[in-house]
């Protein structure tokens, strides 16, 4: 913290002294260092304890989460369906402007200017995309800023050593358990130098093991906020999540049975005889021919010796059994809230669909304002002066970005101050929008180079080139037709209309 020429006290970020090559060869894992890891087992019984008491067992229902994405294919599309889902295009705004007064031109390109290589330099879509897909799989991502002058870099801290500690200027602050390095004693090397003081000053017993992360660098996403620990937000679909591996297993066994036959071989007993187990071959020569006989059967087909009288023995099952598996992974999805059609498609209309993927889409837009209030916080420590600049994330998704671009293009063509916005919205970096305007315009002056094409929107009087009006009602979008809508529009019933 520094003192302003007004007095009043602002957070400045300082630069950080990093060579650039170490910064961008920073070590993961120090590969040359021998270390044994043991594989946890998580259990469905693990899943009942633990939800039974969640805050207790938070980092273990983390540690469940991170599991499940690794081994199960529904979990992993899941997760990655809702942090993948935004585009993260954004863009800087300038507020709070005092119009009534004199505005220093000058001034404020340079300030906007700067804002936007600031932004530039995070990398947002990057580096904000990686932070929410562990967001979305552990409920919280604790993440650290690594930063030169022409490179940044979020490194993500273990979950299991940091707990969310306060809320400044809006975000969640958060402290991190600096015993880690007990156990990790060849990790020290690889972390900033903050944690390295931290951690001495834990060991010299100066400080608590618990130390709050300098909160101008650290970055914390919590999906979930109406809690304050941690808490992966489909933590109630792991028991899901067990039912269908184990509905697949019995899926396979039913399989195997269903295929499996039985060769009876009867040893022949004298029905005259009054002796017990009188056969009429010896079981040693009933052996010999029974090995031989098992020698040349595939796998399919056991066989056995028995001196009683056998019954068919069938273990097909009924071919109307009731499919337990997709039942399962129906329940796995309609538990989660999303339309299980996105990732099997069948059932429900492209409308009923499209109604589905709104209200997933407003899960994700919550998570978004909290990036840009960490993003903003960012640029104000990051940008001095007399102008106000904040980041804006648009609420654009990989399926509502078209309709977005549309709706801005057409205020746009009112007059309303969203050029900006729009460029944003079709995926150009506020930076590019600066730099590439002026490329066209000044530099290459394309507008008065380029000519557009001839059309019926550019032609007026030519009667040949106007546009035809065949009647009938506009064509519906996909999204906003019903099942009997598509049926009739896939069966082509209005074609042969007049």
């Amino acid at each position: 913290m520094s003192e302003n020429p007004q007095g009043n006290n602002t957070f400045v970020r300082d630069s950080v002294v990093l060579d650039y090559a170490k910064l961008t060869e920073l070590v993961i894992k120090d590969l040359t260092k021998n270390s044994s890891t043991t594989a946890k087992t998580y259990t469905k019984t693990n899943v009942s304890t633990w939800l039974g008491n969640p805050k207790r067992y938070s980092k273990e229902l983390q540690g469940m989460s991170g599991y499940l994405y690794d081994v199960s294919p529904h979990y992993r599309r899941l997760i990655n369906y809702y942090a993948k889902m935004p585009t993260l295009d954004s863009y800087v705004e300038l507020y709070n402007l005092d119009t009534s007064k004199n505005v220093n031109i000058k001034s404020l390109r340079n300030n906007y200017n700067k804002a936007l290589e600031f932004v530039e330099l995070m990398n947002l879509r990057h580096e904000f995309g990686k932070a929410l897909v562990t967001a979305w799989k552990l409920g919280t991502f604790y993440g650290f800023e690594l930063y030169t002058k022409d490179s940044y870099f979020i490194k993500e801290l273990p979950y299991d050593f940091c707990q969310i500690s306060g809320i400044a200027d809006g975000t969640y602050t958060f402290s991190f358990d600096v015993s880690y390095f007990e156990r990790n004693a060849n990790e020290l090397e690889l972390y900033p130098k903050e944690f390295i003081k931290m951690f001495n000053s834990y060991k010299s017993g100066s400080k608590p093991k618990w130390q709050e992360v300098d909160p101008a660098r650290s970055i914390c996403i919590k999906v979930n906020e109406e809690t304050y620990y941690d808490l992966p937000p489909f933590a109630g679909l792991f028991g899901d999540i067990f039912d269908i591996e184990d509905y697949k297993a019995l899926r396979m066994a039913s399989a195997v049975i269903g295929n499996y036959k039985f060769i009876i071989q009867k040893i022949p007993i004298r029905d005259s005889s009054d002796k017990n187990n009188d056969f009429m071959v010896d079981l040693k020569t009933a052996q010999m021919f029974h090995n031989k006989t098992a020698g040349l059967l595939p796998d399919e087909l056991g066989i056995f010796l028995t001196p009683f009288e056998i019954d068919t023995v069938e273990f097909s099952k009924d071919k109307s059994e009731v499919d337990n598996v997709a039942n399962s992974e129906n329940a796995f999805y309609t538990a989660a809230g999303t339309a299980k059609q996105l990732f099997n498609p069948e059932g429900s209309s492209s409308s009923t669909l499209a109604k589905s993927i709104n209200v997933d889409e407003a899960e994700v837009f919550g998570v978004l304002r909290q990036l840009e209030r960490i993003a903003t916080g960012k640029l104000k420590n990051g940008i001095s002066g007399s102008f106000n600049f904040r980041l804006r994330i648009l609420d654009n998704t990989i399926f509502n970005r078209k309709e977005n671009a549309e709706m801005l293009l057409k205020n746009a063509q009112y007059g309303l101050p969203v050029k900006i916005a729009l460029c944003a919205c079709l995926g150009i970096s506020p930076s590019a929008v600066v730099s590439m305007n002026y490329l066209e315009e000044i530099v290459l002056g394309l507008t008065s180079n380029f000519m557009p094409l001839t059309s019926s929107h550019t032609q007026s009087g030519d009667e040949s080139n106007a546009p035809t009006d065949e009647g009938g009602r506009p064509t519906v979008k996909d999204d906003n037709l019903s099942e009997k809508g598509e049926a009739q529009r896939e069966g082509e019933d209005n074609a042969n209309r007049e």
